[in-house]
């Protein structure tokens, strides 16, 4: 199984189209849950389980985003953390899309 970004009531043909691949189950347990937690995050460690996403919480989330990059950045040397950074960005770039629309909900999990 995996964890992906999606919009669960999409108003348009892009928005059906909209999929962020996120990781797959077993790369969010080995790296993303052990560095959200080390962290301190809230937001990132829900992503295994299921959360949704509004404009209002886009600021805190990019915000853990950012904080768990520069985490994963500092570990590059290691492939996996250089792939969870690069997951991030690709995040970090469409998550604001995708909430463009005024009641949209990005569904990531």
């Amino acid at each position: 199984m995996s964890i992906s970004a999606f919009i669960p009531e999409a108003a348009n043909e892009d928005e059906r189209r909209y999929n962020v691949p996120v990781a797959t189950e077993a790369f969010f347990a080995e790296c993303w849950q052990p560095a959200a937690e080390s962290l301190g995050l809230q937001w990132v460690p829900l992503f295994s389980t299921g959360i949704e996403i509004g404009r209002e919480d886009l600021p805190a989330v990019l915000d853990e985003l950012a904080r768990l990059k520069q985490w994963a950045l500092a570990r590059a040397q290691d492939a996996r953390f250089e792939m969870l950074a690069g997951r991030i960005e690709l995040l970090e770039t469409e998550l604001p899309k995708a909430l463009e629309r005024e009641g949209a909900v990005v569904y990531i999990g």
